[in-house]
């Protein structure tokens, strides 16, 4: 999830590139401070944030594997949700790193490093996708599109606003990664069902926040361009 509802008041496009400075207001911040500084010290120093970055790449092929393996054995969930966890993990950890040792390749990073996420994305769509019936794929299709339609969002408002903003209301990548690893934990003990079930109603649930978001976004938008233009135009 993604935040659109910004106040016009605060959107004014800043100078320079802000990609690294990401606008972290999710419930989960505070906690993963403490424990980047808790991990930093063991980071290897030949372990760079090239190295941390491209690691999306092992944990998205573990994610596509582990979903595979898990329609003929849904313990295979384990391992689909350890690597979200490392996944997790290392994306903190790239720019961490690169702060630490004045080493970040900032529009390298950004440009990798959200790339990758789409990666992921696609490997966390495709892994529940095995465990799903064959009749359900018209559905993983609009999972798919409806997700990355965030992931767009965030970019456009980004090149608007100069502001890069990834949560809304306090929930952000960090909260969705936890919300799939206890969901899976969840079907390994109640079995794939309960996904086959529910994933029709995410998928709904999925496209009116979409579609809310974009609503929302376009009228701050406009409200921006009739400001500057000295114009009173009615939202739409």
């Amino acid at each position: 999830m993604y935040n659109a509802g910004m106040n016009t008041d605060s959107v004014s496009p800043k100078q320079g590139f802000e990609g690294d400075q990401k606008n972290l207001v999710h419930f989960l911040v505070p906690y993963e401070q403490k424990f980047l500084q808790a991990l930093l010290p063991w980071v290897p120093a030949r372990v760079s944030t090239v190295h941390l970055t491209l690691m999306t790449i092992i944990w998205s092929a573990g994610i596509v594997t582990a979903g595979h393996l898990a329609d003929g054995n849904i313990r295979w969930l384990w391992l689909f949700s350890a690597c979200i966890f490392f996944q997790y993990v290392t994306d903190m950890l790239d720019g961490a790193v690169g702060r630490s040792r004045n080493t970040g390749l900032i529009k390298w990073g950004f440009y990798m490093d959200h790339f990758l996420d789409y990666v992921f994305l696609s490997a966390i769509v495709v892994g529940y996708s095995f465990l799903l019936p064959s009749s359900h794929l018209p559905l993983v299709l609009l999972c798919l599109v409806f997700s990355a339609g965030f992931m767009v969002h965030v970019f456009l408002d980004f090149a608007i606003t100069n502001d890069f903003k990834i949560s809304c209301n306090q929930f952000g990548v960090s909260e969705i990664r936890w919300v799939l690893i206890i969901f899976n934990t969840l079907l390994v003990f109640v079995g794939k069902g309960l996904l086959v079930r529910i994933f029709p109603f995410f998928v709904a649930a999925a496209f009116a926040a979409l579609c809310g978001m974009v609503y929302k976004s376009q009228k701050v938008y406009r409200h921006m361009d009739a400001t500057k233009q000295g114009s009173q135009e009615l939202d739409v």
